[in-house]
């Protein structure tokens, strides 16, 4: 999925990651407005963040949509912050 994204986006002279928690499945993302059936599992979000943080035009990530009002168990700013120490760490490692 991300090569063909990169395919996609290869005229880009940088490239902006703004992923959004509803993405997440509805069953670890109750801490934002819209939650999705089906949705990513934490890992399979990290692991494709993790491909995009890779790439040489990323100039900037963000993470979008989580709600404390929401996040009664603060699980969703959990999540958010393991997906942004993972996606750091493959920063620095590159």
């Amino acid at each position: 999925m991300a090569r063909s994204v990169f395919r996609y986006l290869h005229d880009c002279e940088y490239i902006y990651v703004s992923f959004d928690v509803d993405s997440l499945d509805a069953s670890i993302s109750r801490g934002t407005g819209t939650p999705v059936s089906n949705g990513l599992r934490e890992r399979e979000a990290e692991d494709l963040i993790s491909k995009f943080m890779q790439h040489r035009k990323i100039c900037c990530f963000e993470i979008t949509e989580v709600n404390p009002t929401l996040d009664r168990e603060n699980l969703m700013a959990e999540i958010a912050f393991n997906i942004l120490q993972r996606s750091v760490n493959v920063l620095m490692m590159n």
